[in-house]
């Protein structure tokens, strides 16, 4: 069972209506919230999330909110997106809640599973930071990479789950997958990685291989972890593109969801050859 779907499309957000003035009616009116895509990766989905989204400046911002049973949403993440030259730079912002009880650490895990699922739709060659707190990163200054920030994640994901152990969370391990580039002979259209998680290589991992306009394979890891393809141009055209520049190549492991554990979604750009 796949968490996420269209694993090498960026994710989309929205922008507030354009024109809206500084009118009583405009000050008033209710915030367009917009369900927040179900995934595999959430443990409590009883727990009401939703997003929003706004324009602030020249950056687009999806907001992650927790619906309480009672009051209104509050706004527990937000990622803001911006254009720099050809580059787009994701800033991720955490706004947890006080570890109080384990209701609010609940919660706390929950925006973390959701924040993971939006993350990994996100685009693997933007350029990304992430935070905990009021003030923003600054991708500039705390670049990480698509691979680096869905590990960063995982991590505060397992600091959230310390305070919710013996409450009966329902929660499951999460356990990072690790992809390097496998050096291989050949053409630039011979890809390949080499897969791994904490107990080492993994064998039968499926990895999905995708260049820019429409070139991809799909290969399994063998018993050393590396799993190898060869890019085929899906429109049946690769002629048309002779002599043009190779991209890099995404490569991207969708995630395997189970009963016991869950090994995450992860990304990894190849350097085009």
């Amino acid at each position: 069972m796949h968490p996420m779907s269209g694993v090498s499309r960026r994710f989309q957000t929205g922008l507030l209506a354009a024109g809206c003035l500084l009118t009583a009616a405009c000050a008033l009116a209710e915030p367009k919230y917009f369900p927040v895509p179900g995934s595999a990766l959430v443990s409590r989905p009883e727990l009401r999330f939703k997003l929003a989204h706004e324009q602030r400046g020249s950056s687009r911002v999806t907001l992650l909110l927790h619906q309480p049973s009672v009051g209104d949403p509050l706004t527990v993440a937000t990622i803001s997106a911006s254009q720099s030259g050809s580059a787009t730079n994701l800033s991720f912002q955490l706004l947890l809640r006080p570890e109080a009880d384990a209701n609010s650490s609940a919660v706390n895990v929950a925006t973390l599973e959701h924040l993971y699922a939006l993350a990994v739709q996100q685009a693997p060659e933007a350029k990304y930071c992430m935070v905990s707190g009021t003030q923003p990163c600054d991708v500039a200054k705390d670049r990480l990479s698509h691979a680096e920030l869905l590990r960063e994640l995982v991590m505060a994901r397992q600091r959230a789950i310390a305070h919710v152990i013996g409450q009966g969370d329902p929660s499951v391990p999460w356990r990072v997958v690790s992809m390097v580039t496998e050096t291989l002979d050949g053409d630039a259209d011979q890809v390949g990685v080499r897969v791994t998680n904490d107990q080492g290589p993994m064998e039968g991992a499926t990895v999905f291989f995708n260049r820019a306009p429409h070139s991809g394979c799909m290969a399994k890891s063998r018993a050393n972890g590396v799993a190898t393809c060869h890019l085929v141009d899906r429109e049946g055209d690769e002629d048309s593109h002779t002599g043009e520049e190779k991209v890099a190549v995404v490569a991207t492991f969708p995630g395997d969801v189970r009963a016991d554990r869950v090994l995450v979604p992860t990304t990894l750009v190849l350097s085009a050859r």
